[in-house]
């Protein structure tokens, strides 16, 4: 149903790529089993996160008691006993137990192996190996299995045997994009007299995002590839090297210039204007990574004449790190005098009427997750439409990130809890039934 006044290709879109109408869809890897022994990773879990929205049947393999990923939440809270970590990854998979310590675990493993599509494992490199467990010994069961390994440092290399776990902290530290993020040190300063111009961590676990994100796009490959050729293979992707691509020009600027990159605050060293600016309410991102687009916010707030606007020829003058200083302070000056609804409507209405219209600076509101959650715009797009789960209740997720007209992706359950599929997939799977999985639980194997 168009809305009112929505334009004809407008109306085209929200026909085929409603949320809404995702589960009369076909699923774009319905016919995919993916195995997730992911152990205390975000990567692994978020990686089959991804996958289990298209559809592929996962199988989360957890140990009796269940991964450390459900311990993790905010002040502790807990939500139906889950923490509200876990509850964002969940979705859409099933939930097994199995000890892979013991020997008979792992001969259950291999039987879900020669019946699966993809093996995603985050253990340290050699684990798998050690327990029989490594892409030789199940290429032999399944030559189709893609095996898909995320480990911090990777599975060969000077470090891939390092004690050093494979958490998101470690990854921003060791991958160098972290070196140059957060505030300047005042010249002839020191922490003493600083101690907030201190590297500063990014937000939640994008390390782990990172690496979860690389690994999936991989799997697709992966999944291309024996399409074309039957064969399968073993992939292997390190976290620090995955995020550490986020980095972009700064390696090629060190290795053709000599320049380290280092840390320049709100501000960036590629250009000049990109950066958050306080305004009365809050504060809003400045995007004007064109010369005409610098020109039309010193315009937009009335200072064409006074900075000499008109006579501007070239932005790199401007990205020069003392000239960010000097014009820093003069533009949040400007800002400070407008609430964020303020800044929007006039580069909105610059746009239509300015000087150098259409051109127009890029304003965009810091918001809160509040704001987000409540924004209309998503709210229309269904990314936070409230999902009821049979087991956690009525929950808001991240959902529908993808529209697709096709094969959507959709929420089908939010979790599960530790081991609540076990009889479900293993008689499915190994023809298990309940007086078999008494055994294997008495006997700690499942």
């Amino acid at each position: 149903m168009a809305e009112m006044g929505e334009p004809a290709w407008e109306h085209w879109a929200r026909e085929r790529n409603d949320p809404k109408a995702a589960r009369l869809k076909a699923e774009a890897l319905d016919d995919v089993t993916v195995l997730d022994l992911s152990y205390k990773s975000y990567a692994g879990c978020y990686c089959s996160s991804m996958l289990a929205e298209f559809g592929a049947e996962v199988l989360r393999v957890e140990p009796p008691g269940g991964d450390f990923l459900r311990t993790c939440t905010p002040y502790g809270v807990l939500h139906h006993g889950e923490g509200l970590n876990y509850l964002t990854e969940g979705r859409n998979k099933f939930h097994i137990t199995l000890n892979l310590e013991k020997p008979e675990g792992r001969e259950i493993l291999k039987g879900l192996v020669s019946q699966a599509d993809v093996l995603i494992e985050t253990y340290r490199p050699g684990v798998m190996h050690d327990w029989g467990l490594g892409y030789e010994h199940l290429c032999e069961i399944n030559p189709r299995l893609i095996l898909a390994s995320i480990t911090a440092f990777g599975q060969f290399g000077p470090m891939s045997r390092s004690r050093m776990p494979d958490y998101d902290n470690i990854i921003q530290a060791r991958s160098g994009a972290q070196y140059d993020t957060g505030e300047m040190m005042p010249e002839g300063m020191s922490y003493d007299d600083c101690p907030w111009a201190i590297p500063t961590k990014a937000g939640p676990w994008i390390g782990w995002v990172q690496a979860g994100t690389f690994m999936a796009v991989g799997i697709l490959a992966a999944l291309h590839w024996r399409a074309l050729t039957g064969e399968g293979q073993a992939l292997d992707v390190a976290s620090a090297e995955a995020y550490a691509s986020t980095e972009d020009w700064a390696a090629t600027w060190y290795q053709g210039a000599g320049v380290i990159s280092e840390r320049f605050g709100n501000l960036n060293t590629a250009g000049w204007l990109y950066c958050f600016a306080p305004t009365k309410d809050g504060a809003v991102f400045l995007g004007g990574l064109r010369l005409e687009m610098w020109q039309a916010f010193a315009d937009m707030v009335g200072k064409w004449e006074e900075w000499g606007a008109a006579s501007w020829q070239d932005l790199a003058v401007f990205s020069e790190r003392e000239e960010q200083l000097k014009w820093a302070p003069l533009v949040f000056a400007e800002t400070r005098k407008y609430t964020n609804e303020e800044l929007v409507a006039m580069s909105v209405d610059y746009a239509r009427n300015g000087r150098l219209a259409p051109i127009t600076p890029v304003v965009a509101p810091v918001c809160s997750p509040e704001e987000a959650m409540h924004d209309a715009n998503w709210l229309d797009r269904g990314v936070f439409a409230p999902f009821h789960d049979p087991v956690y209740g009525e929950l808001v997720v991240a959902q529908a990130q993808y529209k697709m007209t096709e094969t959507p992706i959709r929420t089908k359950w939010v979790c599960r809890p530790v081991g609540y599929d076990n009889e479900h997939i293993y008689l499915k799977y190994m023809s298990l039934g309940p007086r078999r999985l008494e055994a294997l639980r008495e006997a700690g194997v499942i």
